[in-house]
């Protein structure tokens, strides 16, 4: 409904201007007052082109009222207000009928982009024969709903699972493991026997303990990592085998979170190995490519330190090795040569925001993107926070493993459904459990303004009220009870829903409001504005299920409607928090 108003709005607008000898093509900015007593939506155009039309803002306001109070269809009501404010209520005959033709489509989000956008997410970026910890959680599901939702406006989404799997912590891994996997080989066991991540990860310490101490075994971790990279067949097998068990864990917990991640779309840093000499070659073309100290590096006058002396973002190391920068200049060249990436999203917490801004400047200035209009954002994060307002971690100061945060959420959750609805089968319970647990985690981070930091706390997050996934997930629950209630299939019901009260009104316009949140997260890639719009929504329909009695309602066409109004509230807020990659119970 929105896209028609604005487009009205945006001809009448024209034609006004045009009375005025102005031809206009910049868009209109139509609002949604915070308080619907001052409208359903507003506009300041006549304040904007007051100056250039040479004609008092109220005046202009007045000739632009006159057009649309004549649009009868769409308005009960046009004012003005203040300097020249235009304030709009919409017609009840509209909304309901582009709300009936919202129940009858078939997908509830009717958005679509006007041009698409082939897109890459780079997101969650686990490290090889590391278990994950509280620390992956943000980029892992902030990533999943990003591309969720530009997904889901017909862009197609390429994601990208940047991986730790290169270089000498994978060589001192493979010195560790090796003897493990031959041994387990020789006797038949499977290596996810011998070798859960857990254990990986204590061999990775280890071996970094005893490189420290022993200079002997620090000479053979090089001596493995410089044949695993000439290719050394042996050792690449080693990779391969270590690379798989340690994945099989992470995919695990992937799944638990309902996050879209595959195997299909790992690109750790092994990929593009053979791809970095070429990409330095690249750069050296554009004559950017400078020596200090023996590396090769790349000035750019926008980056100095405090002294204001240049920083280097060294693309080559003195012993002629690459690091970081050079991996995603690579990753860059693949994914818009390779790929056809238009836009490249990496998630990564905040302390990686200066590392981005100079890889995307050299890659910019160097000219090695396929497109130089390609968009490239870095979407940051703050850290998770313990109670006491510093990381979390465990009492002994390590990060807190995620697969033990998840297990205890769903403990938690557990016990609440158990008390709450101890009816239910047994079956029953775990599985609203683990939606409850796991929804309640991820809703708590992404509800949050991703750049802040946030203080972790199981009883707020699984609280049933407040803004917390339990309270959504309750409200579609009731919603489904109210259908069993009736005897009435929620999966195929239809009916036609009209306006008797002002709390109908209310929710038949937030529930059209969702195409506006996702748009808004698709473009400012901040999941937080979903969140707040699904708790607005229920909030709303809270409000609409107090005043208008639906089970009691005596008169057949109005209960009807307002079955339908719940129903379309239902399927809503179950799209919104699919997009979250949160599930939702139909009972609690």
């Amino acid at each position: 409904m929105k896209k028609q108003l604005i487009q009205l709005i945006q001809n009448i607008i024209n034609q006004v201007l045009k009375n005025h000898g102005i031809e206009n093509d910049s868009a209109i900015d139509v609002q949604t007052p915070p308080d619907r007593k001052n409208g359903d939506f507003s506009i300041n155009a006549a304040m904007k082109f007051a100056k250039a039309c040479k004609c008092p803002p109220q005046k202009l306001a007045a000739e632009i009222v006159a057009l649309l109070e004549a649009e009868t269809q769409w308005f009960s009501k046009v004012s003005i207000a203040g300097p020249g404010f235009i304030n709009m209520y919409l017609s009840d005959e509209i909304i309901e009928k582009y709300f009936n033709e919202l129940c009858n489509n078939k997908n509830i989000l009717t958005a679509a982009v006007n041009e698409v956008v082939p897109t890459v997410v780079d997101y969650s970026s686990v490290n090889i024969a590391k278990q994950m910890h509280v620390g992956h959680l943000r980029s892992t599901i902030i990533g999943d709903v990003l591309s969720r939702v530009i997904e889901a406006l017909g862009n197609p989404v390429i994601r990208q699972n940047h991986l730790g799997d290169w270089g000498l912590p994978m060589a001192m891994v493979i010195y560790k493991a090796e003897p493990i996997i031959r041994k387990a080989e020789k006797d038949g066991v499977s290596l996810e026997e011998v070798l859960p991540l857990a254990e990986l990860e204590k061999l990775y310490k280890a071996a970094t303990a005893e490189c420290k101490e022993d200079p002997k075994v620090a000479d053979t971790c090089h001596e493995y990592l410089v044949k695993l990279q000439q290719g050394d067949k042996e050792l690449l097998d080693l990779w391969k085998k270590i690379t798989r068990v340690s994945m099989a864990e992470v995919y695990r917990i992937y799944r638990l979170l309902n996050v879209k991640l595959t195997e299909a779309d790992e690109r750790g840093e092994s990929f593009y190995r053979d791809m970095l000499a070429d990409t330095v070659e690249e750069i050296k073309k554009s004559g950017l490519l400078k020596e200090d100290a023996g590396a090769q590096c790349v000035f750019l006058d926008e980056f100095k330190s405090k002294e204001g002396n240049p920083l280097p973002v060294i693309i080559q190391k003195s012993d002629g090795g690459y690091n970081y920068a050079t991996f995603d200049l690579a990753a860059m060249r693949f994914r818009t040569h390779k790929l056809g990436a238009k836009r490249v999203i990496y998630v990564t917490d905040a302390r990686q925001a200066l590392h981005f801004k100079q890889v995307f400047a050299t890659a910019r200035a160097t000219g090695i993107l396929a497109d130089p209009n390609v968009k490239l954002e870095h979407v940051p994060f703050g850290s998770i926070l313990g109670e006491d307002n510093k990381p979390l971690k465990t009492r002994s100061g390590e990060n807190v493993k995620l697969a033990e945060l998840l297990k205890e959420a769903v403990d938690r959750a557990y016990n609440v459904v158990n008390e709450k609805n101890p009816k239910l089968s047994e079956e029953q319970k775990k599985d609203v459990a683990r939606m409850v647990g796991i929804g309640a985690i991820k809703y708590a981070d992404l509800s949050q303004n991703r750049n802040n930091d946030y203080v972790f706390s199981f009883d707020r997050m699984l609280a049933l009220n407040g803004n917390t996934a339990p309270y959504l997930q309750y409200a579609h629950a009731r919603i489904c009870s109210i259908f069993r209630k009736a005897n009435e299939s929620i999966d195929t019901y239809s009916a036609k829903a009209k306006i008797s009260a002002p709390e109908e009104r209310e929710l038949m316009l937030k529930i059209m409001d969702l195409e506006q949140a996702v748009v808004s997260v698709a473009t400012d890639l901040r999941p937080h504005v979903l969140c707040n719009y699904l708790y607005e929504l229920s909030v709303c329909f809270s409000s609409f299920y107090d005043k208008c009695s639906v089970m009691n309602c005596e008169d057949s066409s109005i209960k009807a409607s307002r079955l339908e109004i719940c129903n379309m509230t239902r399927k809503t807020l179950a799209y919104g928090l699919n997009l979250l990659g949160i599930e939702v119970p139909r009972e609690m």
